[in-house]
């Protein structure tokens, strides 16, 4: 009788958002020690958290026509 083999197991793919929010929790974890200390996780850190906070930041202002505006016409009482 042959011996049996055991099949490699394939792990189940990841839900995507449960591995970023995972990631995040981990970037955040390592920025809360209080230690900028430079390293890759802290430079990811940084990139992330602009990115995301990217949506509050103020829009640039376009630069202002140097336009002089005619002022509208006095109604005449009568």
């Amino acid at each position: 009788m042959a011996p049996q083999v055991e099949l490699p197991r394939v792990p189940e793919a990841s839900d995507e958002s449960d591995v970023l929010r995972e990631q995040l929790e981990y970037l955040i974890e390592h920025a809360a020690r209080g230690v900028a200390c430079g390293c890759t996780e802290c430079q990811r850190y940084l990139r992330v958290r602009s990115v995301l906070l990217e949506i509050f930041a103020e829009p640039p202002r376009p630069p202002r026509a140097n336009v002089t505006q005619i002022p509208a016409p006095l109604a005449r009482a009568a």
